[in-house]
């Protein structure tokens, strides 16, 4: 196995744990929210970029119809780059409220990455897995 097969695995089980745990549509509260994870397979793209549809890690969007409510990036350590703020997080940010989900401890790396390439997000959270307890998930 590859280095870039194990993290690419690590990735979409973590994509797949976040949608779980925090995107659990529709609820009783919620009745009208679905989330959609785009991992392993593109199913619902937000917008074009660089010619190519968008398809970012999780969408929540409202139904009836498909209105887009909220788009969720998973990052592991090594894909906190100025590559994947240009290339993942700007495009989902210019077209709807951005949750950026990092590793527990990257918090400033994220934040740097944004503040130099001028993106808003609507906000930070962390995620670490622990061994008992499972996925944890904290705002930043």
């Amino acid at each position: 196995m590859t280095v870039k097969y194990l993290r690419d695995q690590r990735h979409a089980g973590t994509v797949r744990e976040i949608a779980r745990v925090k995107f659990a549509y529709p609820t009783g509260e919620n009745p009208d929210l679905e989330a959609v994870v785009n991992i392993p397979k593109g199913l619902m793209s937000v917008c074009e970029h660089k010619g190519k549809e968008f398809f970012p890690d999780i969408v929540v969007v409202r139904r009836p119809g498909t209105w887009l409510k909220l788009i969720a990036q998973v990052e592991t350590e090594d894909s906190l780059t100025d590559e994947t703020a240009l290339e993942r997080w700007k495009p989902a940010a210019e077209v709807g409220d951005l949750l950026v989900y990092v590793p527990s401890g990257c918090v400033s790396e994220a934040k740097a990455l944004l503040k130099k390439h001028k993106i808003r997000v609507k906000g930070i959270r962390t995620w670490r897995f622990r061994p008992v307890w499972g996925l944890d998930v904290a705002e930043a």
